[in-house]
């Protein structure tokens, strides 16, 4: 049986809406009204899958973008018009967006491919399909109890992940969807059928039957270890690489779900690097330290405004928080060395710079660049180096190389937070 949930979020898709949907994305009704079936246990499942702090921030973003609207009328100022006569969307796209970070544009795609309909069309029903869902999990914006809501999604999670379809194929939503018990056949998208769950037969324990789980197990645990490596370049790297180019044309920062971790291939062990004052600290070898002391050592005040613009020192041990600009305890002790740096050369000026790969929301990367790039220039100034600091700017995806569905290790050469000595 459907959840409850899951049916009184549906509801608020009546066909005069789906009428209202399809004439307004210029799609398919029917492909409008499997897209609404998706997006729903699609974003109750991805709020499901977030940590207590992860839904907090989320219904924080909610209340913000919710302070004056109706959740009794959920869809109502979807298609709302301005003084203009204009259509005035709500603008929900960012909350989507923060649901699933840098997973979102390929589900879009993959779901749009299903359809066959838009990407952006697709967008459009998760954006739609955003108030209906919070109006639905926190009673019409009457309960918004992270502890009671995040336990109500993980009890019915299993009714949400047999909602989407089989057909669509659930690995490129990665772990979100990784444990659905039952899913839905659907059809394709032109099929004319309604969506029915299909029942499981009778389990019999036989020998035959245990020799094929094991064989299906072994597959599953093949997945299971692609799915992990997966997971540990998406979580694990970040900040890495030791280029000096130019960041407007070659972007350095991290995305918005992502950590920083030295390129082991390049930086595998600790060096001393000598420091004018006859001292010498610890860091990697190559790394941001070695590359600036070595270049405030040289003749830098003779290259053009332009040189120096060209050129940036990669942080390559600088760890932030998933999802926040909080750098981890075990990074500090990188901050602590560029500090002691600029100490020994009073007369440098520097720019921090943060850039993200190309996935995810553009309004986000944005933000969490210039955030990282922002927590570097607070720590220098509480060291007192902040007559030092000329600037700190986050240039989120703007100019980075490789395409949204790159390679991860493509990708993390493009999530950075550099330094660039200015005079």
């Amino acid at each position: 049986m459907e959840n409850n949930i899951l049916q009184n979020i549906q509801s608020y898709f009546t066909e005069e809406v789906i009428d209202k949907l399809a004439n307004h994305l210029g799609e398919d009704r029917e492909k409008v009204a499997k897209g609404v079936n998706i997006a729903v246990p699609s974003l109750l499942l991805g709020l499901q899958s977030q940590s207590k702090e992860g839904l907090t921030s989320i219904f924080q973003s909610a209340k913000h973008l919710f302070a004056s609207f109706d959740l009794h009328d959920a869809l109502g100022k979807y298609f709302a018009k301005d003084d203009k006569g204009e259509s005035a969307h709500f603008e929900s796209d960012n909350i989507a967006s923060e649901i699933f970070g840098d997973k979102f544009m390929g589900i879009t795609q993959s779901i749009g491919k299903y359809l066959g309909m838009s990407s952006e069309s697709v967008n459009s029903l998760f954006g739609a399909s955003i108030p209906a869902v919070i109006s639905g999990i926190t009673k019409k914006g009457g309960h918004w109890d992270v502890a009671e809501v995040g336990q109500l999604l993980q009890t019915n999670r299993s009714s949400f992940a047999s909602a989407i379809p089989a057909g669509l194929g659930l690995g490129m939503f990665g772990s979100l969807f990784a444990k659905a018990d039952v899913a839905k056949e659907l059809g394709g998208p032109d099929s004319s059928q309604p969506a029915t769950a299909i029942p499981e037969p009778a389990i019999v324990h036989t020998k035959q039957r245990a020799d094929k789980a094991k064989k299906g197990a072994g597959i599953w645990w093949i997945l299971i270890l692609v799915l992990i490596a997966a997971l540990w370049f998406l979580f694990g790297k970040g900040c890495n690489g030791d280029k000096t180019t130019n960041p407007e044309k070659a972007n350095t920062s991290l995305d918005s779900n992502q950590n920083t971790k030295p390129d082991s291939s390049a930086k595998n062990h600790l060096v001393d690097v000598k420091l004018p004052d006859g001292n010498s600290l610890q860091a990697f070898s190559s790394g941001i330290e070695d590359q600036l002391v070595q270049f405030l050592q040289s003749d830098y005040k003779t290259w053009t405004d332009e040189q120096l613009k060209a050129k940036w020192f990669d942080f390559d041990n600088l760890n932030f928080e998933t999802n926040t600009a909080t750098v981890t305890p075990a990074s500090q002790v990188q901050l602590v060395n560029i500090a002691r740096i600029l100490r020994l050369f009073p007369d440098a000026k520097i720019k921090i710079g943060g850039y993200t790969d190309k996935t995810g929301d553009e309004a986000i990367n944005k933000k969490v660049s210039q955030e990282r790039a922002d927590a570097v220039k607070n720590y220098l100034e509480k060291e007192g180096l902040g007559t030092q600091v000329v600037g700190a700017e986050g240039y989120g995806s703007e100019f980075a190389q490789a395409a949204w569905d790159a390679p991860d290790k493509e990708r993390a050469k493009d999530r950075r937070v550099a330094i660039s000595v200015r005079k």
